[in-house]
């Protein structure tokens, strides 16, 4: 008897609940439908785009419930479709992405200018020095050292063997500049010299 009581109580709270919750609805469509005849009319427009917006990225979306596989057929999906593995022009991913590259090209300058500070011309002619020499040069520079090594030869940049450097057992690695590096245009400064 007192587990129907409890009971009747829940059903009642929720039925409260629901009529509340219709009538909050209710009032809202009412103060919608005010905004946009009223002085709030271009708020209530520019945030019925972004929710336009937002609906259409989630029926590009195959993780979304939303998924239209009908409106996402224009969507790179393999490897070497243009736009595959990049953010959307103008997204703020891209933005970021872009900001990275050019960190990276500064941190790349910012190498060669160590090296060529802390470094001696080689048989070659060009600017060398040992990984361990570098390694304790660079320590109050950056903590990416390893990483910026590897994208200034992705560049063509700087020439050393091996795959990866390592502290300690790598010291004795000699890195050297190459002619690209003497034609590098990005200084420590961010921008692209002339």
């Amino acid at each position: 008897r007192e587990a129907q009581e409890r009971e009747k109580r829940e059903e009642e709270a929720l039925e409260a609940k629901r009529r509340e919750r219709l009538a909050r609805e209710k009032g809202k469509s009412k103060s919608k439908n005010k905004m946009k005849g009223g002085k709030f009319g271009a708020m209530a427009s520019m945030w019925d785009q972004k929710a336009g917006k937002a609906q259409a990225e989630l029926q590009n979306n195959v993780f979304s419930k939303h998924y239209d596989a009908s409106k996402a057929k224009n969507v790179p999906r393999k490897k070497g479709d243009k736009g595959y593995g990049h953010a959307p022009e103008g997204s703020k991913s891209a933005a970021r992405a872009e900001r990275a590259k050019v960190w990276v090209k500064e941190q790349v300058g910012v190498l060669l200018g160590v090296i060529k500070r802390i470094g001696a011309k080689g048989s070659t002619g060009a600017y060398e020095t040992r990984f361990g020499t570098l390694f304790v040069a660079y320590q109050d520079i950056s903590d990416t050292l390893v990483g910026i090594l590897k994208r200034a030869r992705k560049y063509g940049c700087v020439a050393f063997e091996g795959d990866m450097l390592w502290q300690g057992s790598s010291d004795s690695v000699v890195i050297s500049l190459t002619e690209k590096a003497e034609k590098w245009g990005w200084g420590p400064d961010g921008k692209k010299k002339a």
